[in-house]
């Protein structure tokens, strides 16, 4: 039985950072490789014409991802999340679109259950653009603040409507600095850790 925990935020509020933190508790860190879609520059060169195949495709990547993780591992963390791919279909796809990708997300979502922590990273979108830009990807020239707005709502809106009070861990990636202040990480990983052992007992059903 493996458990594990997703990670959602905006693009940039930290969740590789924290996802590769968390390996110190001996969660082993499932890492989304956005370049093997074959569809990500298009999206963003043409995020309308193409945006459902590049959905799509994230959506079954980051299931397979964590069913192969699921085979060995005991403990996984996610740098991506099922609600954050719930989010980006809402905001880039059309409702006939939205629908079809609504079918199969079901189905994803039937057989790996939900997460036995999700930790939410909130990140205002001006720190998350400046993050963009300093990362310095030239397919990302074009991500816009409303966009990064946009994301970030929707995902605030799913989560209040989907997720499970008690299993969400939020944190203020924008004020909280655990990429580089050593105190500031300790206290988050203690925080973690104290969560999702106290989340494991009692919701053993989340388990894949």
């Amino acid at each position: 039985m493996t458990c594990r925990i997703e990670i959602c935020g905006g693009i940039a509020s930290g969740k590789t950072t924290l996802a590769n933190l968390l390996a110190s508790l001996n969660i082993k860190p499932i890492l989304e490789n956005f370049q093997i879609n074959p569809f990500w520059k298009a999206f963003y060169a043409d995020p309308i014409g193409t945006a459902f195949e590049t959905e799509i495709t994230f959506l079954l990547q980051h299931y397979h991802q964590i069913k192969l993780a699921g085979k060995s591992e005991s403990k996984i963390v996610s740098d991506f999340a099922m609600y954050l791919d719930l989010a980006y279909a809402h905001v880039t796809l059309q409702e006939d679109k939205r629908e079809t990708f609504l079918s199969v997300y079901r189905e994803v979502e039937k057989e790996l259950g939900v997460p036995a922590l999700l930790i939410h990273l909130k990140c205002d979108p001006e720190t998350e653009l400046k993050r963009i830009r300093e990362r310095g990807r030239d397919v990302e020239n074009l991500i816009t603040i409303e966009y990064l707005q946009q994301i970030n709502t929707q995902l605030e809106k799913i989560l209040i409507e989907k997720a499970n009070p008690h299993k969400l861990f939020v944190i203020n990636s924008g004020l909280l600095d655990f990429a580089h202040d050593e105190d500031v990480k300790q206290s988050v990983l203690n925080k973690i850790n104290t969560s999702f052992s106290l989340e494991l007992p009692r919701h053993t059903k989340t388990c894949v």
